[in-house]
């Protein structure tokens, strides 16, 4: 049996709260690229969403962002967004 990721179902249940987290190298730019990607997708949120985790040689971040979802219409967006920005290496 195959199940379509991209189909009309999902497992998460809206409106929801969601958190999501993008990694990459530590820059000058990173965090507030980001930042404004999200933004464009839920515009509630500010800068107080955000957290961050350096890696043990602190040269990768991730930063997580906490923000209301109202459809997996806007998760998919901000995650493709992200796909494609040349800063991020990988989202989850």
């Amino acid at each position: 049996m195959t199940t379509d990721l991209h189909g009309s179902e999902t497992l998460i249940k809206f409106p929801c709260d969601y958190k999501l987290k993008a990694m990459g190298k530590v820059s000058d730019t990173f965090i507030d690229t980001i930042f404004t990607i999200t933004k464009k997708y839920a515009p509630d949120i500010t800068k107080n969403s955000i957290s961050l985790n350096n890696s043990k040689k602190k040269n990768f971040i991730s930063v997580n962002i906490l923000f209301h979802a109202t459809c997996i219409e806007q998760i998919h967006g901000i995650y493709a967004e992200l796909k494609e920005h040349p800063e991020v290496l990988m989202t989850l």
